[in-house]
């Protein structure tokens, strides 16, 4: 990563199968009240999908187009911050949108905290103006391990560079794109911590992201049991890896809380929705089982060298 302290942001977008929102989110980076930036577009399409959209905006904007033919969004994190200039790292969604004094609100955060390693903002679904991706907390307050869940998305996060050269890249064997269709932002998150990075979350800054579940059929199952083998996954490798018990809490927890939801959608009779949150309890367990002993082998090496943690 060579990085250049001449420039202030890197917007780093993984994108796959989506045109018009591209444009949305460069149009609305356009907008920006602070131009100390640059875009990186990772373009994990077969074909020229973006090409048009990327010579647009390329006139206006100071935008690189990369194409990559291995699809992941953590892989394309990674290859676009190979290459990343700035000091600040983000990686909007491909449809996502920023408000337009983002940047500067964000800019204005971290010159206050010169300790601060990386700061989230809260994600809104830009039509209800509620809360999308995650049910945000209320109120500011620092990232620990227990309200990761309530304050932290990865496209809703700006990182300094030297955390990613401290905590490592994303994991590429987790997130869309895998097997295991989630977590890569929480794994990195949870890394962070453990080397004790001073992560702030701020729900007063926004950032625009549509609400993904509106039916719930046959493709929001196959969403709910891809980002479950995610968690299960996430949660032998901190346990095992890591060696931290939480993970098990944590994994125990949000089994309890699908459980109860598919009994009380059972018994409201709305079998759509239960099944929703029973596919979240059959994918972490699958995760869980499939990850076992590759990450039991992966620990017994570790301690023999020396906790990785």
């Amino acid at each position: 990563m060579n990085g250049s302290k001449d420039m202030l942001f890197s917007l780093i977008v993984p994108t796959l199968n989506r045109r018009e929102e591209v444009g949305r989110l460069l149009a609305s980076i356009e907008a920006q009240t602070c131009r100390d930036f640059e875009v990186i577009i990772v373009d994990q399409n077969p074909g020229d999908l973006l090409d048009a959209v990327c010579r647009e905006f390329a006139g206006r904007l100071p935008l690189r187009h990369l194409k990559v033919e291995k699809p992941g969004a953590a892989r394309a994190r990674n290859h676009g911050l190979q290459s990343a200039q700035g000091s600040i790292i983000n990686f909007p969604d491909d449809d996502c949108e920023f408000t337009p004094d983002l940047l500067l609100q964000v800019a204005d955060r971290f010159r206050e905290g010169a300790d601060l390693d990386a700061f989230f903002v809260r994600a809104i679904d830009p039509v209800s103006r509620e809360d999308s991706v995650i049910k945000s907390a209320a109120g500011s307050q620092w990232v620990n391990c227990g309200n990761i869940y309530r304050t932290t998305c990865e496209a809703t996060m700006f990182a300094r560079r030297n955390v990613f050269e401290d905590v490592g890249l994303m994991d590429e064997g987790l997130g869309v794109g895998t097997a295991f269709g989630a977590e890569e932002g929480a794994d990195f998150v949870l890394r962070a911590l453990y080397m004790k990075k001073r992560l702030y979350y701020d729900p007063v800054l926004l950032m625009y992201h549509p609400q993904k579940v509106a039916q719930y059929g046959a493709k929001e199952w196959a969403r709910a049991y891809n980002y479950g083998k995610g968690f299960g996954r996430l949660s032998v490798k901190h346990l095992l890896l890591f060696r931290r018990p939480g993970a098990v809490f944590r994994f125990l927890y949000f089994q309890t809380r699908s459980t109860v939801a598919f009994l009380l959608y059972l018994c409201l009779l709305k079998p759509e929705r239960s099944r929703y949150y029973f596919n979240f309890i059959l994918g972490r367990l699958a995760g869980a089982f499939h990850s076992w002993r590759e990450f039991w082998n992966a620990a017994g090496i570790a301690r023999g060298r020396g906790s990785p943690a």
